[in-house]
């Protein structure tokens, strides 16, 4: 991008405008660096959680009709003790990836895509500031 350097006349001016965009690059590069790591979490946990709510989706949909055709008796008790336990578990995970689910990737996806090209741009401008900068009559 074109900017308007050669209005910066002095080297107090430069140097206001470079105070600024270093500060522009520091905030950028914590949050880079930041949605970098989130963005690698949250793939890691909703790929796990959409694996195990497939799972056991599967599990209680297979096991619950077999519930219903036992008869009454202690393997009919356990294995509505293990259905309760998983039913629980999925309403867990289904709560969870509300925060943490494919949904919250792609926005932090969509913010790391958005920061990506903001750095070299502001590195840009800090390496023209500083050349015209040095053009400067002392």
């Amino acid at each position: 991008m074109a900017y308007s350097l050669s209005l910066l006349t002095t080297y107090a001016q430069c140097d206001a405008v470079l105070a600024a965009a270093n500060k522009k690059l520091g905030t950028l590069s914590f949050r880079d660096t930041t949605t970098d790591r989130s963005v690698g979490n949250t793939t890691e946990t909703a790929t796990s959680i959409s694996n195990e709510l497939s799972s056991l989706n599967t599990y209680l949909t297979a096991m619950a009709p077999a519930l219903a055709s036992l008869p009454a008796g202690r393997e009919r008790d356990e294995l509505g003790d293990e259905l309760r336990i998983k039913t629980d578990r999925r309403d867990a995970l289904l709560s969870r990836q509300r925060r943490v689910g494919p949904e919250k990737l792609v926005e932090r996806e969509l913010e790391q895509a958005l920061l990506t090209p903001q750095l070299p741009l502001v590195q840009d401008l800090i390496a023209q500031i500083t050349a015209h900068r040095a053009t400067l009559a002392g």
